[in-house]
Parts: structure tokens; C-alpha cells; sequence
């Protein structure tokens, strides 16, 4: 039996005459926790006698105040909790008064003490439980946002070596930059992960950036996760990230974030206010969150977990946009003239089909704007400029600055010229980096003009035209490797130097380089590698180094060999932090072929 003068204070302390009323109240004790209802008319007194615990005072309060009538706050005319330090044994007691308006309430909360009171008993014996109990019954903002200022410090205290007090700040930041929804869907300990992880990612990113400058750095975590709806919990894919910015211009957004996970496993889309991101501009550490789930509500296979976290990291980095200023370029008239004379001296028979030169003029945040300068052999049934554009033009935007006649052939059908202003949304041709894909807009612009005219010269588009043709082979010759790597495959085919190579070399060689590239970059271990092959008069060679140096060193052994431009092929990128340098040389005599490979600087072989 426990003995109540235990813990009594002093007989001159303030507090004895009311403490030692409420604990004569209680009478014979035998075990802690204990509760007691007294009382029988409209007024109640409710008294826990239980051992010290943290906050138990107001877990009490909140529980009898919000769930002793459920859908009512309980009218509380007092609220007494006081700590009781002794020798044996260290207590709160705490009563809380409670008045009811109508016989009605006071029988409704009668019936429901019996339930109340293992809950509050069980939380006041055990935090963990006490938190569970809450959440349970619903937290409100306050007493979550006080739970997790409670776990951050305990994580401090337990683990001082990984966390700091700064960890407050990111719980603040956290906690105001967040949405309520969010707040409301989520539990205290999972929202305290959330700020844990982004924490410590920005930790292990400025040690990396500390000791590996000037290179990206990129922390990736998945976590499944069971969030609150109204119909029940949802299961969700949490992922948790962290990169540094290189330059000052790049930006990261949720659109971004999406598109990449999108790559890895198709079908995915975001939570509403589930989105979070926080910048540190000194060291251009940011750290995001976010939760996506498939759009038909399957939850995520253990197979899926590990494709994002293998297939996300290079995704995330390639998607990384750089922000450039609107390009303006003012039009230049002389230039113009000159073409409108050139395009008019290409037409010498009725027969000729209509010439056309194509320039680009302005870039902005929405539209690409280019110059189309026309010249055309008017005929008896010919329509004018403005039926053929106005009709049945496919352009959102187009204008015709001036239509005017430039000579006669035979001194009878009259050669026209017409310059036209196109605008085309640029958003339709953005890359996966976000980047605007010129060559795109002006191929398509191209077919345009062909369903407009009929059979159209694109007179300074001929190299274009047989790129985009060598282009296409090319994907035909890679199959299914074309698809999963697009904008590499792009960047290496306009990579391609000296250009006109690229409109006739054999599509199976560009494939052979091609492959040797993927082989490099997907041994991210290697920082240095030298690949070569042999096939008959070719030979292949693939480089891949982080000294950008080593290339003027390279490129200076090769120009020392005085081979045929023609007969050398070279490829340059950059792929993350790595460089890549490739060549495809034709050489007939295998000591040619050696010599070639000997020339490769031996301060890139030793390494290798």
C-alpha cells in the first residue's frame, strides 16, 4: 500500500493545506498511477495521483478536457497539477473541477470515465504510450509542434556526435515552410524523421563539399510511409534528397523532381502539399521532400524502391536547369535583302519550286521567334501570300512583314518574296535538361511550311536536313538504348567534329562509340579510363577523365601525327562531373592505328 505522507510537504509550505485536501480525498492509495472521481451533482473533481513524468499535467488536461464527452469540450472551472519531490519517491498530483449544465452530460461523461481512464492511467505511466494514445485521438498543431520540439531534443541528448541545437532552426524552418494540410496528415514522429534526414543530408553534404569541391554531390533516400486521409491511411513513397548547386544560375524545382522519378518508373504522381524544399546559399546546399504515390494506388514494389534509388540520382542531375536571359537578336535588313537576291537567282525555270531561308531571331521565357524569307514563281492560279497563310496556317502566332516583287522570269511570271515572322512556343521544345532544342523548333517549323507549300527548298537547311536523316539511322541501329538515353544520344551526335561527318558516316560506327560512352559512364568508380577497339581500317577509342587539362595534352600528341581532317572523328562531353573524349580514327595500317593509340598522353595512361 503506498503511504501518501511520503510525499507531503512541510506543514509551512504553501501548497500543504490543498494538496493534503486533494490527497485526503483520494484515501487508501495502493498503486501509482491512480484516478479518482468525486463528486455527484454538477460539479466534479477528477484527481491523478501518479509518478513524475514530463508534461502528465497537461496530457491529463487534454485528454478529460476533449474526450470525457466526445464532439464537446468539457467545461474545466479548475485545473490544479502540482510536482511533489520526496525521497522515496517523486509525484504529480493534479485535480481538475469540472462543471456539467445539464443531468444529461454528467451521465454521458460518467459512462465514458470508465473508458477515459485506462488510456489516461497507460499515458501517464509511459510517454511512448501517452504519445500514441494522442494521436490516436487527434493532436492538435500545438500539441504536435510541442511533441516534435520534444523529439528534437531528445535527439540531441541521445546523439550529440550528429546533431546540434541548429537542428531547432531546421525544425523551424520545416514547420513554417510546410503546408497545414501536411501537418495535419502527418504524425509527429514522421514529420521529426523528415527534419532528422534533411538534416543530417545537409551535414554529410558540406563534408563532401568540404573535402571534393567544385564537383555535385547528391544524397538520395525511398521510404515507404503511411499518411492520414479522410477514408484511412494511404501508403506512400517518401523520398528524401539533397544535392549542391555548381553554378549560380541552376534551378530545381517540383516539376523537375517529378519528371525524373517519372523516367524510373512511369504512372507516378505527387501528393498535394507534400512538397518541400530548403536552400543554404553559402554553401548552395539544398535539401527537398517529397511523397508521390502510382497513379492506380498500388503501393510501391520492393523493385521499384530499388530502380529510384539506382536510376533517380542521374536522373535528378540531368534535370538540373540552367536559367538563361531572353536571347534578342534585332533583325538584320542587309541580311535579309542579301537573301531575298539569293533566293531569287535559285529560281531560273517555271518549274522551280520555292526557295526558302530560315534564321532565328529572339528567345524569350514563352516563344522562339524566327525570320522565314520566301521566294516563290507566281503562276496564273497561284494564291496570294495571305490565302495560303491565313487559311491554313498550323502556327500560333505569324505575321507577314512585306510581300514584294523582285524580277520576272521570261518577262512574264513575276518571282515574288515574302518575309514572315513565326512565333513558336518554346515550351514544346524543351529538353530533358530543360534546355531549348533549336534544331527541334526549326525541323518542325520546316514541316510546317511543307504542308503550307507543298514541295519547299530549305536552301540553308541542306546539312540540317541530312543530320536529322543520319540522325534517325542511328536510333534505328541502337534500338531500345536509343530510348532510355535520349538527350545523351543528342548531345553526342551534335558533339560530332568535324560536322559534315555527322551527315555521312555509317550510322553502325557512331553506334560502336555510342556504346563505348554508356560502358564508360556507367563504371562511375573509374574516374579515369582508356577503352579501345579494333574493327578492320577503324579504330575506336574512348577516354574519360576529371583533369580537364589532359585534353590540351591529348589533343597536342594527335595534332603531332598531321592526319587527314577526314580521317579522324572526334567526340567531346561532359557528363556530371566527368569528361569524355572520343575518337573514331580510319586507318588502314595497323602501325598506324598503334601510333595513334601511343599518342595518348601518358599522364592519362598511368592511371589507368
Amino acid at each position: 500500500m503506498f503511504n501518501v505522507k511520503d510525499i507531503l510537504p512541510s506543514k509551512n509550505h504553501r501548497f500543504f493545506q490543498p494538496i493534503s485536501g486533494i490527497l485526503g480525498e483520494l484515501g487508501e492509495i495502493e498503486t501509482l498511477p491512480t484516478l479518482k472521481w468525486k463528486g455527484k451533482g454538477a460539479e466534479v473533481s477528477l484527481i491523478l495521483l501518479s509518478t513524475y513524468r514530463q508534461n502528465v499535467g497537461k496530457f491529463f488536461y487534454d485528454m478529460v478536457s476533449r474526450w470525457l464527452i466526445p464532439g464537446k469540450q468539457v467545461n474545466v472551472a479548475l485545473h490544479f497539477s502540482v510536482d511533489l519531490p520526496s525521497e522515496s519517491r517523486e509525484c504529480t498530483l493534479s485535480e481538475l473541477v469540472l462543471t456539467f449544465s445539464t443531468a444529461e452530460e454528467l451521465e454521458q461523461a460518467r459512462r465514458n470515465f470508465a473508458f477515459l481512464e485506462r488510456e489516461i492511467l497507460m499515458g501517464v505511466s509511459s510517454y511512448y504510450h501517452a504519445m500514441k494514445i494522442l494521436e490516436m485521438k487527434g493532436l492538435t498543431l500545438d500539441d504536435k509542434t510541442s511533441l516534435i520540439q520534444d523529439k528534437m531534443g531528445q535527439m540531441i541528448r541521445r546523439f550529440p556526435g550528429h546533431f546540434d541545437y541548429d537542428l531547432f532552426h531546421d525544425m523551424q524552418q520545416f514547420l513554417v515552410s510546410s503546408k497545414q494540410s501536411f501537418k495535419a496528415a502527418h504524425k509527429p514522429e514522421q514529420i521529426s524523421r523528415v527534419i532528422w534526414a534533411l538534416y543530417r543530408f545537409r551535414k554529410i553534404l558540406k563534408t563532401q563539399i568540404a573535402s571534393s569541391p567544385g564537383k555535385r554531390h547528391l544524397t538520395l533516400r525511398c521510404k515507404r510511409s503511411t499518411v492520414d486521409t479522410p477514408f484511412g491511411g494511404k501508403e506512400v513513397l517518401s523520398i528524401f534528397l539533397g544535392f549542391n548547386f555548381l553554378k549560380e544560375h541552376e534551378l530545381f524545382e517540383e516539376r523537375h523532381f517529378l519528371s525524373a522519378l517519372s523516367h524510373c518508373v512511369p504512372g507516378v504522381r505527387t501528393l498535394a502539399d507534400t512538397y518541400f524544399s530548403h536552400e543554404e546559399e553559402e554553401e548552395g546546399i539544398h535539401t527537398f521532400y517529397l511523397e508521390v504515390e502510382k497513379e492506380n494506388s498500388r503501393p510501391f514494389t520492393q523493385e521499384e524502391i530499388a530502380q529510384i534509388e539506382k536510376g533517380l540520382p542521374d536522373e535528378i542531375k540531368s534535370r538540373i536547369e540552367q536559367l538563361v536571359q531572353p536571347i534578342f537578336m534585332p533583325r538584320n535588313e542587309e541580311e535579309v535583302m542579301r537573301n531575298i537576291l539569293t533566293l531569287s537567282h535559285q529560281l531560273k525555270y517555271l518549274r522551280d519550286i520555292p526557295q526558302m531561308v530560315i534564321s532565328f531571331d529572339e528567345q524569350t521565357d514563352a516563344e522562339l521567334s524566327f525570320t522565314v524569307v520566301l521566294v516563290r514563281v507566281i503562276h496564273a492560279n497561284s494564291p496570294t501570300i495571305q490565302e495560303l497563310f491565313q487559311h491554313n496556317s498550323p502556327f500560333a502566332s505569324l505575321s507577314i512583314d512585306r510581300v514584294k516583287l523582285v524580277g520576272r522570269l521570261r518577262r512574264k511570271y513575276p518571282k515574288e518574296a515574302a518575309v514572315l515572322r513565326v512565333r513558336l512556343p518554346s515550351n514544346d521544345f524543351l529538353r530533358k535538361d530543360y534546355s531549348v532544342d533549336l534544331f527541334k523548333a526549326r525541323l518542325y517549323l520546316v514541316k510546317k511550311m511543307h504542308a503550307i507549300l507543298g514541295e519547299v527548298r530549305d536552301y540553308n537547311g541542306g546539312m540540317i536536313a541530312k543530320q536529322s536523316e543520319n540522325f534517325f539511322h542511328l536510333k534505328q541501329e541502337l534500338g531500345s538504348l536509343a530510348p532510355k538515353n535520349p538527350l545523351l544520344l543528342q548531345n553526342f551526335f551534335h558533339a560530332i567534329f568535324p560536322v559534315h561527318l555527322s551527315t555521312t558516316l555509317d550510322p553502325k560506327l557512331l553506334k560502336e562509340l555510342f556504346c563505348m560512352l554508356l560502358e564508360a559512364i556507367e563504371n562511375p568508380k573509374e574516374s579515369v579510363t582508356l577503352r579501345s577497339k579494333k574493327a578492320s581500317d577503324h579504330l575506336f577509342v574512348m577516354t574519360k577523365f576529371q583533369d580537364f587539362s589532359w585534353k590540351q595534352k591529348i589533343f597536342s600528341r594527335i595534332e603531332g601525327l598531321q592526319l587527314a581532317s577526314n580521317s579522324l572523328l572526334t567526340v567531346q562531353l561532359q557528363v556530371f562531373d566527368s569528361f569524355y573524349l572520343g575518337f573514331l580514327y580510319k586507318a588502314p595500317e595497323p602501325d598506324q592505328q598503334q601510333a595513334f593509340l601511343e599518342a595518348i598522353p601518358e599522364a592519362l595512361s598511368c592511371y589507368i
